[in-house]
């Protein structure tokens, strides 16, 4: 498919001032009920006020509103009161695909999936492309990113052999505020000030009289690290034979014994400025993770389903932009849900035929009803 699929802009913020308020009932299946979709009608519902939409959610859908959005596909499949869309998600094997081909040429207006790769295998599958649209999922943004744990197993000495200064001149010239530091090893109290200092969180053990007592919490502690660092320039680290053990990945000097450990290295350095790249590196991963996260938002996620719906009840084209951050993907290097016979061999285990029977029209109340009867039984027993 060489077509541009149609999708949502990522700009946030109302769009709607001044507009009237937009009336849509999100069609909620008792079968839904108690789990994620639930969660994102309400989250919806939370959220769409804001962009001049009011909201309603019910079991059925509504002939009394602007419009009628199914919050599963799965349940669409009759005939629509109102201008109307839906929500796909999972379509994993042939007969939900052809379900939802049916349902949007049988009245449905829009099928919204998840995921551009979503929209180009429905394309590809056969559904119309300008049926279809893709709204990037959201989430509640409660969590932040753990700090990257370095381990260091190693003493200081007075000759400077260590290299400690390389951390005392990185804490000074980059915030280590995605680092955290478990060192072991007396000599170690100023550097771990300036550690500090430089925004890292830092766990100092310099070690009793108990040596062995020592190296057994070392050994307890290595697999613990994301990473081992070792920046010595002085033949190299046993520690790091404890670490590569461990599975650990390592962050150490190219001398020494360290280099006849080959692959089992991951990360080799000599200057401090290879070493501040490595650091800069691996704080940059997690900042363009948190980056993409951080914009995936219930209220961008409310402003995409508000703008999409106000196309439908205008007859105007859907949204088009693409975003830059996945323009960028190379579909063909990936193998999409239509490529693979994992698919169409779906569509041969039994419980997946009984479910696609269930879900036509003609079957669908006989389905609603016997599971209506599953649930009046479920909740009676735990009565």
């Amino acid at each position: 498919m060489n077509a541009t699929a149609p999708t949502i802009p990522d700009t946030t913020g109302p769009t709607t001032a001044g507009t009237t308020p937009l009336r849509v009932n999100l069609v909620l299946h008792p079968d839904n009920s108690g789990w994620i979709i639930e969660k994102i009608a309400l989250k919806l519902q939370e959220h769409l006020a804001a962009f001049g939409v009011e909201t309603s959610i019910s079991a059925q859908q509504r002939a009394d509103v602007d419009l009628n959005h199914w919050m599963s596909y799965a349940f669409s499949n009759e005939r629509c009161l109102t201008r109307s869309s839906m929500f796909i998600t999972h379509i994993d094997d042939p007969y939900k695909a052809s379900l939802v081909k049916k349902v949007l040429e049988s009245g449905m207006d829009v099928g919204m999936c998840m995921s551009r790769d979503t929209v180009r295998q429905l394309v590809n599958f056969g559904v119309r492309e300008k049926s279809l649209c893709y709204v990037s999922p959201a989430h509640d943004n409660e969590l932040a990113p753990r700090r990257i744990r370095i381990g260091i197993t190693t003493r200081i000495y007075a000759d400077g052999r260590k290299r400690e200064w390389m951390l005392v001149r990185l804490a000074k010239e980059m915030s280590l505020a995605c680092f955290s530091f478990e060192i072991f090893g007396k000599g170690w109290e100023s550097v771990v000030e300036d550690l500090r200092a430089g925004g890292a969180q830092v766990e100092y053990f310099p070690g009793t009289t108990d040596y062995r007592g020592d190296y057994r919490l070392m050994l307890e502690r290595i697999p613990q690290f994301d990473y081992y660092l070792y920046i010595g320039m002085d033949e190299g680290c046993l520690g790091t034979l404890d670490a590569i053990a461990a599975g650990v990945p390592t962050i150490v000097t190219a001398q020494g014994f360290h280099l006849d450990l080959g692959k089992a290295i991951d990360e080799f350095f000599v200057e401090y400025d290879e070493l501040k790249k490595i650091f800069v590196r691996l704080q940059t991963e997690v900042q363009q993770r948190t980056a993409v996260a951080g914009r995936l938002t219930w209220a961008e996620y409310a402003n995409h389903h508000a703008q999409v719906w106000r196309a439908i009840v205008s007859d105007s084209p859907l949204p088009n932009w693409e975003s830059e951050s996945l323009a960028a993907v190379d579909f063909a290097a990936h193998r999409g849900m239509q490529r693979g016979a994992a698919f169409w061999l779906a569509g041969l285990r039994p419980r997946r035929l009984l479910s696609a029977l269930g879900h036509t029209r003609a079957l669908m109340p006989l389905r609603n009803a016997w599971r209506s009867f599953q649930r009046g039984r479920s909740r009676t027993s735990q009565s």
